[in-house]
């Protein structure tokens, strides 16, 4: 697929993050800069066999030269990230779409509550690396079945906003996971809540 609206893009690095999740740098293939995008933003990967999934942009938005993605491998996949994981490889050229934000960021907010859980740490990492530079007020909580499938675990740690975040497992103590009760219970004017994750996370 190729148009005036679709970017090439050459897969520069293939990694494997944590258990079942992958990432994939995608650089311009001219060397030319990359549409800009923020914090929240995602493209269209259309991929081999004529399908197309959305993926959330996760580096750091100041970067013109690459996009970087994470996909999960889903085991009840329509094909969409066994096609990623399976069939992608590095220097392969991709279509995808310009970015587009349909999950920005409120900058006036006075607090922000960040909840990501898996894959949907991707879009969230993004809005705490954006919030941690403009020096705003947020916290971040991000839940996991198990720590081997936490992705960016060691980006979150060497970060600056890393006291911020709080990890949570579900496979781990009582009392380190998530009450998403307590949590909520007294909502505050000014704070606003992003929230990322499976469905079940979401309906919770």
């Amino acid at each position: 697929m190729s148009s005036a609206s679709t970017l090439s893009v050459r897969v520069a690095r293939k990694a494997e993050e944590a258990t079942d999740i992958c990432t994939f740098e995608l650089l311009v293939l001219d060397g030319a800069t990359l549409p800009s995008f923020s914090a929240g933003s995602h493209v269209d990967v259309y991929l081999p066999g004529g399908l197309t999934r959305q993926y959330s942009l996760c580096n750091d938005p100041s970067e013109t030269h690459r996009y970087l993605i994470a996909v999960l491998l889903d085991p009840a996949s329509r094909g969409g990230s066994q096609a990623m994981h399976a069939q992608v490889q590095v220097g392969q050229v991709l279509q995808i779409s310009a970015p587009r934000n349909h999950f920005g960021l409120a900058h006036d907010a006075r607090r922000s509550l960040l909840l990501a859980g898996g894959i949907g740490v991707t879009p969230i990492l993004c809005m705490a690396e954006r919030l941690a530079m403009t020096g705003a007020d947020f916290s971040m909580h991000y839940c996991t079945r198990s720590r081997d499938r936490a992705a960016f675990l060691q980006r979150i740690a060497a970060s600056s906003y890393a006291h911020r975040v709080q990890l949570h497992f579900d496979d781990g103590a009582a009392d380190q996971k998530l009450d998403l009760a307590a949590l909520l219970a007294d909502p505050q004017a000014g704070v606003h809540l992003y929230v990322c994750g499976p469905k079940g996370f979401m309906d919770a």
